[in-house]
């Protein structure tokens, strides 16, 4: 029984060594990188002909911490692909919005730059261009009323004017009708009684 205490202990002791060993090149091993772990199992592993042997425990730490790195790689690259597909989403709604803003823009510039005339929406270049056109035409049509007036009253003017003249030429010629009328009656009258006599 001893006997087997003796193995019990000593291989307790062992085992207890190498866990120990383990730890301690656990905690070296996790605070190097990558690669330099591959270069410390590299340097540490024994050579046998052209071969390199590794020892199991060394080679599971260097697997485990291979695979953590890889999986701490691949949480990584999928919370960037999500924050880009996040990213793209945003750009999708920011140039949606642009869209959205660019047109409102250009409608707002065409509804500042033209005018509602009669039903028709024109430019305000030619709404300009059309209401001076009809300033300029009312005005020319007021200038030709003017002069037409004028003219119309110069020519009512000069008509009264000969009209009183006629009028007085009238009056004379009828003054002077009446006249030789009362002067011919009076001879008639007087040749009548002439005759009478």
């Amino acid at each position: 029984m001893k006997f087997f205490s003796l193995v019990f202990t000593t291989m307790l002791v062992v085992q207890s060594t190498n866990l120990l060993a383990q730890s301690d090149l656990s905690s070296r091993f996790d605070s190097l990188s990558l690669k330099a772990q591959f270069e410390y199992v590299y340097e540490k592993s024994e050579t046998y002909e052209r071969y390199k042997v590794i020892k199991i425990g060394t080679y599971n730490l260097l697997k485990s911490n291979s695979l953590d790195s890889v999986n701490v790689y691949r949480s990584d690259l999928t919370k960037r692909i999500d924050d880009i597909a996040g990213l793209e989403k945003t750009l999708a709604a920011k140039d949606e919005t642009i869209s959205t803003l660019t047109a409102n823009l250009e409608s707002t510039r065409n509804s500042k730059d033209s005018m509602q005339f009669l039903g028709a929406e024109l430019a305000k270049g030619a709404y300009n261009s059309m209401m001076w056109g009809l300033v300029f035409s009312l005005l020319a049509l007021a200038v030709i009323l003017i002069l037409m007036f004028k003219r119309s009253h110069a020519v009512t003017n000069e008509t009264k004017h000969r009209l009183s003249e006629v009028e007085e030429e009238f009056e004379t010629h009828r003054k002077s009708a009446l006249k030789r009328e009362q002067k011919l009656a009076r001879e008639l009258m007087d040749e009548r009684l002439k005759h009478k006599f």
